[in-house]
C-alpha cells in the first residue's frame, strides 16, 4: 500500500509559486515613468523584488482595466471566471497591455 500525496492548500505556497516568483534580470525604473489613465488595459506581472502590493499568484498574466490611479497604486478590474474582481496593486506588478 502506498501513501497518497497531499494536494490542495496543504501542498504548500512555495511549491506552487516557484515558477511565478523567479528573478530573471535586474529591474530598472522605467516602469515608474509610465503613465496610466482610467480605462487603459494592463497586464498583471508579479515582480518578486517588491513584496508590497503583491497580488495573488492566480492573477499573474491576467489582463485588467484600470479603474483608478493613485500615487503609488492602481486599482484594476480583472475578470476571473464569471466574476469581475477588484485588484489593488503597485506599479511594480503591472505593465501596459501590448507592450513587451
Amino acid at each position: 500500500m502506498t501513501t497518497k500525496k497531499t494536494s490542495g492548500r496543504s501542498h504548500g505556497f512555495k511549491h506552487k509559486s516557484r515558477s511565478v516568483m523567479t528573478k530573471k534580470a535586474p529591474r530598472g525604473v522605467s516602469f515608474l515613468l509610465r503613465e496610466y489613465h482610467e480605462g487603459d488595459k494592463a497586464v498583471v506581472i508579479i515582480d518578486p523584488r517588491q513584496h508590497k502590493g503583491l497580488p495573488h499568484r492566480r492573477y499573474h498574466g491576467k489582463v485588467g482595466t484600470i479603474n483608478k490611479v493613485g500615487r503609488r497604486s492602481v486599482i484594476l478590474g480583472v475578470k476571473l471566471g464569471n466574476k469581475m474582481k477588484t485588484l489593488i496593486t503597485r506599479f511594480d506588478h503591472i505593465k501596459p497591455f501590448g507592450v513587451n
